[in-house]
């Protein structure tokens, strides 16, 4: 029997995409709910599992610092900041999220003048949009290193290691050695947040501390349509999130993963003071054991605070009846633990159909400027934690291909399985919920929300 969860219930519909949507209904995890109940008889790795129930899921033997937060400083920027780059940093945070309403503007431009009978100019906007949609874009790394400027603007923390450097003089320099510098890796983040400030962090941070670990993001394919946007996120490495992408920069090019899981479901669930997540799909299980990939489940918390948005707008305030956990004889338990109201329904429905989050969302001074910490915002703490084999046991296994360019990286994987079952799909699903509810329990005080609990959906 495949695992089950308290209180979650799971379509097996869509397992074979890592962008569809599955449904479920919400559950508030505390690690004392966290069950694993099977009829027929388990192996080795899953009775070992159950009995590491209650044990923190970042620990040091995988580089992690299991219960301090440690603050991000910049290498490529004095710290603190002196005025001229704070309020540079200001202007970089304004405008990224504003290509976001930038690109569905230049393609519905043409269309509005048009109707006004500017053909020519029609026209013209038409042949640019061409030109930015199609044009290929190639990586620029120096792009990651500006993004260093807003770890002391949002106050960034994470729980990774890190050792001195040589001379001693800076303890952010060098990180400690893992099982994931000479390993394939997917980084799997919650939530997504409306606009995922936290994932910009992410490319500076490992840019700084582990160049060898940087790999790329997946995005939707309208995402990287969009006009501006995907500039941005093609000099960031990212690309589409096909399943044919994806295995082809895993298998063949051997680069590190990092995901959204949660999606567009999970953008309209974000809603300031509330950790409500997108139960993990079971199709990015099915692509970690189809590579072999490591798989590292991470929790951002404030990604869901930089941003208020229409979709969930006037639910702050009902939050949950203080996190607590909610009865199984609770009709309205799903009610209860949706920040959605009926505009972010329709939203979301729409948005579905086109295969990208359209929502409308702003910040302070009622612009697409993240909240601060000082200005109605809070820290944004990232904690990673410890490597997921997918096949247990197997680590060290190195894919053969007959390619050259496959000699030159050489990562460990875990034992590929082209075409794994619904158990092995579902036992890893089971695994991977079990370390993000278990990595949020250990962090939450720390991260300053002693009292929250986790929402999966």
């Amino acid at each position: 029997m495949a695992p089950q969860i308290k209180h979650l219930s799971h379509d097996h519909n869509n397992d074979n995409d890592t962008t569809e949507d599955e449904t479920s209904s919400s559950s508030t995890f505390g690690v004392a709910d966290w069950t694993l109940p099977r009829d027929g008889p388990q192996l080795p790795h899953q009775q070992q599992h159950q009995q590491q129930q209650h044990q923190n899921a970042a620990t040091p033997k995988h580089g992690r610092s299991p219960a301090q937060l440690i603050r991000a400083v910049p290498s490529e920027y004095p710290s603190p900041l002196p005025f001229h780059l704070v309020w540079l940093a200001r202007i970089l945070a304004l405008i990224v999220p504003t290509l976001f309403y930038a690109g569905p503007f230049f393609l519905s431009l043409p269309i509005t003048l048009l109707c006004l009978g500017s053909y020519k100019t029609a026209a013209a906007i038409f042949l640019l949009d061409v030109f930015l949609v199609y044009v290929p874009v190639q990586p620029w790394p120096r792009v990651r290193r500006v993004f260093q400027l807003w770890y002391e603007l949002y106050d960034f923390h994470h729980n990774l290691l890190l050792q001195p450097s040589h001379d001693g003089a800076n303890a952010n320099n060098s990180a400690t050695l893992s099982v994931e510098d000479d390993s394939l890796v997917t980084y799997a983040t919650h939530p997504h947040g409306v606009i995922p400030i936290h994932g910009y962090l992410w490319c500076a941070f490992c840019d700084q501390h582990f160049p060898h670990r940087y790999g790329f993001g997946a995005l939707t394919d309208i995402a990287m349509r969009l006009p501006l946007l995907r500039h941005l996120m093609s000099w960031l490495s990212s690309t589409s999130a096909t399943k044919s992408t994806l295995m082809k920069r895993m298998m063949h090019n051997q680069d590190n993963l990092y995901i959204l899981p949660g999606g567009v479901n999970e953008i309209f669930m974000a809603c300031q003071g509330r950790h409500v997540i997108k139960t993990p799909r079971r199709g990015l299980m099915k692509l970690c054991l189809q590579t072999g990939s490591l798989l590292v489940p991470t929790y951002v918390f404030g990604a869901s605070d930089f941003f208020r948005q229409l979709a969930t707008f006037g639910m702050e305030k009902s939050i949950q009846n203080k996190n607590s956990s909610i009865p199984a004889n609770n009709n309205n338990k799903r009610n209860n633990n949706d920040p959605t109201n009926w505009i972010g329904k329709i939203q979301k429905n729409i948005s579905r159909s086109a295969k990208g989050g359209f929502t409308f969302f702003w910040g302070r001074y009622g612009l697409p400027l993240p909240y601060e910490k000082n200005h109605g915002g809070v820290k944004c703490c990232m904690v990673f934690g410890d490597p997921i084999e997918p096949t247990p046991g197997t680590l060290g296994y190195y894919h053969q291909e007959n390619d050259s360019t496959m000699a030159l990286k050489k990562k460990k994987t875990c034992q590929p399985i082209p075409e794994p079952t619904q158990e092995q799909i579902d036992d890893l699903q089971h695994r991977y919920i079990d370390a993000l509810v278990r990595l949020f329990q250990q962090y939450k005080a720390e991260a300053g929300y002693p009292e929250a609990e986790l929402v999966l959906k």
